[in-house]
């Protein structure tokens, strides 16, 4: 069967974005041809994306000069989450415990590809230090992200600043059966006193 070649390039398109197969755009490309409204609140949206910029100070996403967040007053500013991705920043964020503020990387080391400390974003974080107590290293639990936590963790010490890393272990509603090695491992070194 011949598509339009309108529904194609939607389809094209959808089907580019992370985590979103042939199948599914084509299904949503359909949806969309026969939900004009729909459509139009997402041409809308989409729109608006062209505002966002990166915030100056966080490396947050950004509508002006700072994010929401570097902007709220009510923010601890003596703590700083140092983090990987705008992603991994929004997923702290709605844990809703973490009240300071936060700083993206964006990405982290990685020599085999070729990424050094000059390819991420620390002397954007060396500028912020000034009136921080601490430093909660929330890189990803890879190898890489291990290995950004261990430098930064090493420069920031020379620089004063107090240096944390989250718990890591079991999940909440978990079974301890089903953990594996490493997960486990890091419950035991992370536990804490009752």
């Amino acid at each position: 069967m011949r598509y339009p070649e309108s529904l194609l390039k939607l389809s094209r398109a959808l089907a580019r974005l992370p985590g979103v197969g042939p199948k599914t755009a084509q299904k949503l490309a359909l949806f969309l041809a026969f939900h004009k409204e729909e459509a139009e609140g997402l041409r809308e949206a989409l729109e608006g994306l062209k505002a966002l910029g990166v915030c100056q100070a966080c490396g947050n996403l950004a509508e002006g000069a700072l994010c929401p967040i570097c902007q709220d007053e009510g923010r601890d500013r003596r703590t700083i989450a140092v983090v990987e991705t705008v992603a991994d920043l929004y997923a702290l964020e709605r844990s809703g415990e973490f009240r300071g503020l936060y700083h993206v990387l964006g990405g982290a080391l990685n020599p085999l590809e070729g990424i050094g400390p000059q390819a991420l974003n620390l002397e954007g974080l060396f500028r912020r230090l000034q009136g921080v107590e601490e430093v909660v290293l929330a890189t990803s639990m890879t190898v890489e992200g291990e290995a950004t936590a261990l430098y930064l963790a090493e420069e920031l010490k020379k620089r004063g600043v107090r240096v944390s890393r989250p718990a890591y272990g079991l999940p909440v509603g978990g079974s301890l059966e089903y953990a594996d090695e490493v997960t486990l491992g890091k419950a035991l070194e992370g536990r804490r006193p009752l």
